[in-house]
């Protein structure tokens, strides 16, 4: 099956990312299309797109998976540096996964000539997929505000203690 994910989303890339878009803005739980313009709220979704059919394609094994999850975690980064909440991504990349497996049905099963144990290993790996770019991107918010930790040093040899500095017991 060389190149069939490839092409699959790539000749159906604009339709998905329109879905997508739409359930971004009829979700009500985040505020993304008030904090980011069109361009900025899809800037990524293409690579990502394309990132996921060829694993899908290659029938990626988990460390692979995770490797381009790594790649990936700009899309993170950005959305931090806009200003935009990890519950607000959590939510984007939820109705990603649900936008791509809805497609994934809808499609895959041309892909695949109709076998649904390929079809169930492609939604595997989808979802791995966006469960590892989620998780790139707690890794992202929880290093960004990360408080700075001040350690403690030790002083040798400590400092002499006078006798003052003992109660006195009434033994």
């Amino acid at each position: 099956m060389p190149d069939t994910y490839v092409a699959l989303f790539r000749q159906h890339q604009e339709t998905i990312i329109r879905r997508w878009v739409d359930e971004i803005y009829r979700e009500r739980r985040t505020d993304l299309p008030e904090a980011l313009s069109f361009g900025q709220l899809v800037d990524h979704y293409p690579e990502m797109l394309d990132e996921l059919a060829r694993l899908l394609d290659n029938r990626a094994a988990a460390s692979e998976i995770m490797e381009v999850a790594r790649r990936i975690r700009e899309h993170a980064h950005v959305r931090f540096q806009r200003g935009v909440l990890i519950d607000e991504v959590a939510r984007e990349l939820m109705l990603f996964r649900r936008t791509v497996n809805d497609f994934l049905w809808r499609e895959g099963l041309s892909a695949t000539l109709g076998d649904l144990r390929e079809l169930r290993d492609a939604l595997g790996r989808a979802n791995q997929f966006v469960d590892e770019v989620l998780a790139q991107a707690v890794v992202i918010y929880a290093a960004s505000w990360r408080p700075p930790v001040e350690t403690r040093t030790s002083v040798w040899p400590p400092p002499r203690r006078r006798k003052t500095d003992f109660p006195e017991s009434d033994a």
